[in-house]
């Protein structure tokens, strides 16, 4: 890995550009790989304001769904659009609201609701303070002279059949955060400044939408083992939703896919010259809380803190027993949001060793097993033009070499089969329409699908 900062260029040198942990994928998502020699301090600060603050409000949406892993995330709210469960709170639909990751909802300023049938006056604000505030308002006071009484409330979540909540997978502030993610990745990897320096310019990193749009291009599943894994993903992947990264190369093309929560997922053209060595690396973690037990990684005597920082590679010198012991336990939480890529692979195999397997099966109504994949296959069929099963139906002989194709290449390829390029020629239809499916499983897959839609702006 290169001993100096690429966005600035700088090496480190302890005194001015100095090191610091750099969360690869941010940790406001989530994120638990960390990078200390990829960004001096300064130009990672920069960059949070510019490019990771824009880029967390615009996937906010995203963050209020899921316990993410990282303090940051819990204070999450997302701009939401309200449709009234009843005629009386219809005023509530011309109202902009905030939709915090406890489900609660809160008018962007305090207002009333009127139920003639009830007889009573609920005032909703931010907080119950602020509610009460506003009850000593005129127009409350007016409304409450007709014998109404008076209610308080800090949540209009029971006044709504279902909130709507925009977002905006292709605008240049998400575009801007993955080639972020992609560019930390690539220098992690050991992929150097000179390789994606056109990508950065006057200390940042490109503004051009011209040159982002023709280097963040969205992904598309173009194969039926990519099309058959991505329908229906939280049903299969036991780990639903994941952060993953893949960095590889193709002849002088270099590429990142990076995926978020399992639903926003880009390919980044790092280089399209690119003369280096060939590079393929992952990375794949969970992005959601897990139930960690801090009481198992809490040293109870001086020889347990000796076992502990030695498991995680924690450095004691010169460190109290409190410094020692909350490293340990960062790391130790961290650890468990790691994944095997491996995992991925296998579970493609799994999958498309089903289909090959159930297709060949004479009768199949009284399996359950086998009527639900057929079911996933159905939908892969109408949703992304998966072919596979009907293509075993009509040639059986094509299950052999199915059964032997190892898979690593999932959402890669090469040469003419490019997953990359072959999602470049994919029509603005299609990948519009997979985004909005993509939001949608992400809503089934959290039991929200009732309550809450997404609007692709």
């Amino acid at each position: 890995m290169p001993e100096k900062c690429y966005l600035c260029d700088q090496p480190f040198d302890s005194k001015k550009v100095l090191k610091h942990g750099e969360h690869i994928i941010q940790d406001s998502l989530g994120g638990t790989l960390i990078a200390d020699e990829i960004l001096c301090a300064s130009c990672g600060s920069k960059l949070g304001n510019r490019v990771d603050g824009p880029f967390l409000a615009a996937l906010a949406p995203l963050i209020v769904l899921l316990d993410l892993p990282r303090g940051a995330g819990a204070h999450a709210r997302a701009e939401t659009r309200l449709k009234p469960n009843n005629d009386e709170a219809a005023s509530l639909a011309a109202v902009t609201f905030s939709l915090s990751n406890d489900f609660t909802v809160v008018p962007s300023r305090p207002l009333m609701v009127t139920s003639d049938s009830k007889k009573t006056i609920t005032v909703i604000g931010s907080t119950l303070k602020q509610a009460k505030q506003f009850s000593n308002s005129p127009a409350v006071k007016a409304a409450l002279s007709s014998g109404y009484a008076l209610e308080l409330c800090a949540n209009a979540a029971p006044y709504a059949q279902s909130l709507l909540l925009p977002v905006s997978p292709g605008s240049m502030d998400v575009l801007r955060g993955v080639l972020k993610i992609a560019l930390d990745f690539a220098n992690y990897s050991g992929v150097p400044r000179e390789v994606f320096k056109h990508l950065l310019t006057d200390g940042d990193m490109t503004n051009s939408e011209a040159l982002l749009r023709s280097s963040v291009f969205p992904y598309y599943p173009t194969t039926d083992a990519e099309r058959f894994f991505e329908t229906e993903k939280h049903t299969h992947e036991d780990w639903f939703p994941t952060h993953q990264l893949y960095i590889f190369s193709q002849n002088r093309n270099l590429y990142c896919y990076v995926e978020l929560f399992g639903t926003i997922q880009n390919y980044v053209l790092l280089s399209a010259e690119y003369d280096g060595p060939p590079i393929e690396a992952k990375f794949v973690q969970k992005a959601e809380r897990w139930e960690f037990n801090a009481d198992t990684f809490t040293a109870k005597d001086l020889k347990d803190l000796h076992i502990l920082a030695g498991e995680f590679e924690v450095d004691m010198r010169g460190k109290s027993w409190d410094k020692i012991q909350a490293e340990i336990l960062q790391l130790a939480a961290s650890r468990s949001y790691s994944l095997e890529p491996e995992l991925t692979i296998e579970k493609v195999r799994t999958l498309i060793g089903l289909v090959v397997q159930f297709s060949l099966l004479r009768t199949h109504e009284k399996f359950d097993a086998v009527k639900r994949v057929f079911e996933k296959a159905e939908i892969a069929k109408t949703q992304l033009g998966l072919s596979l099963l009907d293509d075993l139906r009509a040639d059986p002989m094509i299950a052999l070499p199915l059964m032997k194709y190892p898979f690593e290449d999932f959402r890669l390829r090469s040469g003419n089969e490019s997953c990359p390029a072959r999602a470049r020629e994919v029509s603005i239809d299609k990948l519009e329409k997979y985004t909005a499916y993509k939001l949608y499983s992400l809503l089934r897959a959290k039991s929200q699908e009732g309550m809450m839609k997404y609007e692709v702006v």
